[in-house]
């Protein structure tokens, strides 16, 4: 089964003229976003140097990122020494971080031969102030990251004057929706040729439902694996290519594990079961809530979760235990309403998930002290 990695040899030697732009560039290109390019480019939103050079530099500072998310490194090395990517420029490379904003935004722009540019968004990184603001899609219409988004394309549109596509895998491929959708309406209408969102969540209903949000899903391009547990999320009102994929479960939001035919995504039949059971399960959970109660949800989990002093989802990983207790006080801790809505929430996954899943929830309320039915536990003291 071939990966991003098999295109680059059998595409690598063709440009633009012999072979245009498709959906597997786009997916390499969101990729390029998750290098750590700070020593390397400035946030000069003009071409710097090519993605050749950056590779040199990249090795030359002995930069390793094959313990973070979506190691960027493998791709860089095989495709800067290719035709088809090698002489790319790079530049506009930002990389911003802010608890007190709950901003997690990094972009890069990559200039293509034909003249036209790739505005690239990262998706989430291992910060846990990154997951804060993917959870704040469910209540605000507007988090500190999309708007900057929109900031970083309207720049890259007032400095450079060419074509434009927006790229991004998962938080990365909203940012790159929401950008499109809510900048400059010359570049939205005129300049925009193709958005590639790559397995990306959507946005809470109201959003979706814009006008802004809909004046370019006609121009996106949406994909997901088939046991896609990012890209369910929420709503986006657009349809989505589903492709097959060498992993299983969580591990398919990789995009070294999406399967490549050609210049395609190689097309599966349809979303797998447990893919399907979540996209309900996570929908019904957010349909109880409103959205006071969701940010009120939102706040106290990460609230807990920053309390332990961890700012990685890496340093909590070390405590598991101390991690899961900490989320289910946070959920104790919240106003009455509130806490029998996410205990009853955790009790229908339990309920519905059956095997591994159920045992782990239900092992986890009774920990807590929390009846696991109605009565439960008047029962076990009787």
């Amino acid at each position: 089964m071939a990966n991003i990695l098999d295109y680059i040899d059998w595409r690598g030697d063709l440009n633009l003229r012999d072979s245009s732009f498709n959906e597997v560039d786009g997916l390499i290109m969101a990729e390029l976003a998750y290098l750590d390019l700070g020593e390397i480019l400035s946030e000069d939103p003009r071409p710097q140097m090519s993605l050749t050079e950056v590779c040199e530099r990249y090795q030359a500072l002995g930069i390793d990122q094959s313990q973070g998310v979506n190691d960027p490194g493998p791709l860089l090395r095989k495709a800067a020494k290719c035709k088809r990517f090698g002489s790319l420029q790079l530049g506009g490379f930002i990389n911003h971080i802010d608890p007190d904003r709950e901003l997690q935004l990094a972009a890069l722009s990559i200039f293509w031969e034909d003249g036209s540019v790739c505005a690239a968004f990262r998706g989430t990184d291992d910060s846990i102030v990154g997951w804060r603001e993917d959870f704040n899609f469910s209540f605000q219409d507007h988090t500190a990251g999309q708007l900057e988004a929109v900031a970083y394309l309207n720049r890259l549109a007032a400095t450079y004057d060419g074509p434009i596509r927006v790229c991004g895998h998962s938080k990365g491929g909203n940012f790159s929706v929401y950008a499109a959708a809510f900048c400059e309406s010359e570049v939205r209408e005129k300049r925009i040729l193709r958005i590639y969102a790559n397995d990306a969540p959507g946005f809470h209903k109201e959003l979706a439902e814009s006008l802004q949000i809909q004046s370019i899903l006609g121009k996106t391009a949406a994909v997901i694996p088939e046991a896609s547990l990012i890209g369910i999320l929420l709503s986006t009102k657009k349809e989505k290519k589903i492709i097959r994929n060498s992993a299983s479960g969580l591990e398919q939001h990789n995009p070294y594990t999406w399967q490549v035919l050609g210049p395609c995504f190689e097309a599966a039949d349809s979303r797998s079961a447990s893919s399907i059971f979540m996209d309900e399960t996570l929908h019904r959970w957010l349909d109880e809530l409103n959205e006071q109660q969701r940010a009120d949800f939102v706040r106290a989990v990460f609230d807990s979760m920053e309390s332990s002093g961890a700012l990685t989802l890496h340093e909590m990983k070390t405590e598991p235990v101390a991690t899961v207790n900490a989320i289910l006080a946070a959920v104790r801790n919240m106003d009455p309403e509130l806490q029998r809505s996410a205990f009853a929430s955790l009790r229908k996954l339990a309920a519905a998930g059956g095997g591994t899943l159920r045992d782990e929830i239900l092992s986890a309320l009774v920990r807590h002290g929390i009846e696991i039915l109605p009565g439960s536990r008047k029962k076990t003291e009787s």
